[in-house]
């Protein structure tokens, strides 16, 4: 009997299609036969970074196979039918130019499981910051929900307001990566000090000593915007985070990883020790991020770590990044 597999995508709002969606918009996955096919042929010349595996998982998709696709504060469960289609980004829709056709399992109030309805660990491998991963070692609680939605026994949010609550995060996270590209409604200090005096307060927040040090501190190329370092707690050495931030707009290239890389320390005197890229901008050379063994937070994905971390900053930040906090009506 063919196993069942349970991935978690992360699909745009393909519902009322009946699909999910993946990038890649210079691939067409539906003219390949196989998975070696469109690795060998269809990403030659291109680079994939660390995501291989990923992108081998969501082609392997097959009839019978379930898909969890997580929204805000919800998740929805498809089962794949398993027709490949390819919509360009022209079309309107960026980021889910490959598609699979599915059928989401729908219940009496709608389409959605609230997260709270899960179990933590599931909660917890849901927060994974990568689009594609493998749910299996869960399949025995979604099975449950499965069932529970087959038989409309499931409660759960509204669903047109969960849709419009979806929409309205996604295009907060949008708007405000345009905001701090371009420069324009905000008021953070120019220069990209506001940035890096941004990053500090979330990091205070959340226990660690941040300093943002002297630009001529060190010599030659090495160099970091934000020094935050808390003791460990099962010594007396400590835990050291080292970012170098750029307030880009484009594409960010090599040359902050390897200010961060080459940044020297005494390493014997930490328990664990991150260098970090931040960017606003895209960054491409994942490869070379990884030799230098740089963890890098670009674009969308640092607006990612700002919306998580809207709660560690203070009024005056969220104002001058343009955030109210008063209720919005959906």
């Amino acid at each position: 009997m063919t196993q069942v597999n349970f991935v978690m995508v992360r699909s745009p709002k393909l519902i009322k299609d009946s699909q999910i969606g993946y990038g890649w918009a210079s691939v067409n996955f539906s003219q390949f036969e196989t998975v070696k096919d469109l690795i060998d042929q269809g990403f030659q010349g291109i680079d994939r970074g660390r995501q291989t595996n990923q992108i081998k998982r969501y082609f392997n998709l097959k009839q019978d196979d379930y898909v969890i696709v997580p929204f805000s504060g919800t998740i929805a469960i498809a089962e794949v039918v398993g027709q490949k289609n390819y919509h360009p980004s022209t079309e309107g829709l960026q980021y889910g130019e490959n598609r699979i056709t599915v059928s989401y399992l729908k219940h009496k109030d709608g389409y959605f499981i609230p997260r709270g309805s899960l179990s933590t660990a599931l909660q917890n491998r849901l927060k994974i910051r990568t689009t594609i991963c493998d749910l299996n070692e869960f399949s025995e609680e979604l099975y449950k929900h499965i069932e529970s939605i087959k038989n409309d026994k499931l409660y759960t949010w509204n669903n047109e307001q969960e849709l419009k609550l979806q929409e309205n995060t996604e295009k907060f996270k949008a708007q405000l990566l345009t905001r701090l590209r371009n420069n324009k409604g905000i008021n953070l200090q120019s220069g990209g000090i506001g940035l890096e005096q941004l990053i500090k307060e979330i990091l205070e927040a959340k226990g660690y000593k941040a300093r943002i040090p002297a630009k001529n501190e060190k010599a030659g190329i090495q160099d970091v915007d934000i020094i935050a370092t808390r003791l460990s707690e099962f010594s007396d050495k400590t835990e050291g985070i080292f970012i170098q931030v750029k307030h880009h707009e484009g594409t960010t290239g090599n040359h902050g990883v390897r200010q961060v890389a080459e940044y020297e320390i005494n390493e014997d005197d930490y328990t664990h020790i991150d260098r970090v890229l931040i960017t606003t901008a895209e960054f491409k050379n994942t490869d070379f991020a990884e030799l230098y063994d740089v963890t890098v937070l670009a674009g969308a994905d640092f607006i990612n770590w700002i919306f998580d971390n809207l709660e560690h900053l203070s009024e005056q930040s969220l104002l001058a990044l343009g955030i109210s906090n008063l209720p919005t009506l959906l």
